[in-house]
């Protein structure tokens, strides 16, 4: 039997470099590049219990533009559901003053799922994998 802090959810902003790396993976050029987004932007972790299931990263392009990159858990997708939600709770509000973009690489069905889940759609631009969030 599990107590109620090991199920419970938390965010911690800016991610701990800890939380990024832990998702990362092996490859050291994978690593370098979370942790360099970590550093120069806008970060946040969400933990359930002491286990993180994501890292969401900020970047800002302009005065208006902000784009989203994340890193999930192996096992996010049994919280897939909680994961969505606090997305549109989180980006919906940011969307009322600033564009969210997110780049999927073509053909990573689950990003691209999760995306569409979330209320982003493809763009219509020539760039491939470029998603825009819609409120509608």
């Amino acid at each position: 039997m599990s107590s109620s802090s090991d199920t419970a959810w938390r965010i911690v902003s800016p991610a701990p470099r800890s939380a990024g790396l832990s998702l990362a993976g092996a490859r050291p050029r994978v690593r370098r590049m979370v942790l360099a987004q970590i550093r120069n932007v806008d970060s946040v972790a969400v933990y359930r219990g002491d286990q993180v299931v994501a890292v969401v990263m900020f970047g800002r392009h302009g005065w208006r533009r902000t784009e989203l990159a994340l890193s999930l858990a192996h096992d996010a997708h049994r919280h897939m559901r909680r994961l969505v939600r606090m997305a549109q709770l989180t980006l919906f509000r940011m969307a009322e003053t600033h564009l969210i973009v997110a780049n999927i690489r073509p053909g990573n069905s689950a990003g691209e799922r999760m995306a569409m889940l979330v209320g982003f759609r493809r763009s219509q631009l020539k760039q491939l994998g470029v998603w825009v969030l819609r409120k509608d």
